[in-house]
């Protein structure tokens, strides 16, 4: 076993990285949302340390499985899903979560990188 220690900055930053490049790619879009909402939990998470608040921010749990209210949560399911299905559009998921993360690693870091500016003046 080689147990190491990694910054937890820097795995959401290959997390964003490789979200991104799946994205240009035209890769697999579910992927991308996976990756994506990973790093904004732990950004999320450094942002929370550093300011004590992490009001505005949501987990991708609460992104993908909304609560409307309706009686819908007595069965465990959101108003975007049904049994085995969760209905989205995941070119549209994808850049909404890529344009949160990347804003809370800017925000952290005030650094980003050529693939994060490529997606933020593309305008996806």
């Amino acid at each position: 076993m080689n147990i190491q220690r990694f910054a937890k900055q820097e795995i959401a930053l290959h997390q964003i990285e490789t979200a991104l490049e799946l994205f240009f790619s035209q890769g697999d879009l579910f992927s991308v949302i996976t990756l994506a909402g990973a790093a904004e939990e732990i950004l999320g998470g450094l942002l929370q340390e550093r300011s004590g608040n992490r009001g505005a921010l949501s987990s991708i749990f609460q992104i993908l499985r909304p609560r409307d209210g309706k009686g819908a949560e007595k069965d465990g399911l959101s108003g975007h899903e049904l049994g085995n299905f969760v209905h989205m559009d995941p070119h549209h998921e994808a850049v909404f979560l890529l344009g949160r993360t990347i804003e809370d690693y800017v925000t952290l870091t005030e650094a980003p990188s050529a693939n994060m500016l490529k997606f933020m003046n593309k305008g996806a």
